[in-house]
């Protein structure tokens, strides 16, 4: 039985967003986790900075105790201040994470299902090495471009299959 929700993302869940861009940035293994302050940097910031702007739609996760354990958004980026999966002007970037607590339980999976029924056409950036790649592949992401161990991929489903 699942002990969580998924609700809509607002505006002041911004805080937590920020907790979720820096949970999902892969850190290989047995490297060391980057400072807290790599979120200060502009191409960093700008995945959570002022949530809520037209054009964000995210969930989040949350115990019965109201207490957040995973997001999923999708933010529109430029070209002039791309993200590291921005395909163009008019394709949403996902984001996504979870509490390492409760990784493995299928609340990742929840929040990207759910949200892909609303979004059917996204990107985002994924190191190869991540196992959430496989994921994303299961959900209909397709690679379409290769940086170094960096994927970018697209999902562009019709009605959000």
């Amino acid at each position: 039985m699942r002990d969580w929700l998924i609700r809509r993302a607002a505006s002041d869940d911004e805080p937590f967003l920020f907790d979720m861009v820096y949970q999902a940035l892969f850190v290989e293994p047995g490297a060391d986790p980057f400072p807290p302050s790599v979120l200060d940097e502009p191409q960093i910031a700008h995945y959570a900075k002022d949530f809520g702007r037209p054009g964000d739609e995210g969930l989040v996760a949350e115990t019965s105790a109201d207490t957040p354990i995973g997001a999923a958004w999708v933010r529109r980026f430029s070209g002039t201040d791309p993200g590291y999966g921005y395909v163009d002007d008019d394709t949403p970037e996902l984001s996504i994470a979870v509490v390492e607590s409760r990784r493995g339980t299928g609340v990742g999976t929840a929040l990207l299902a759910q949200l892909l029924l609303e979004v059917p056409r996204c990107s985002l950036s994924v190191d190869e090495r991540n196992p959430a790649a496989r994921l994303y592949e299961r959900l209909g992401f397709v690679t379409i471009e290769r940086s170094g161990n960096s994927l970018t991929m697209l999902r562009d489903a019709p009605d959000g299959q």
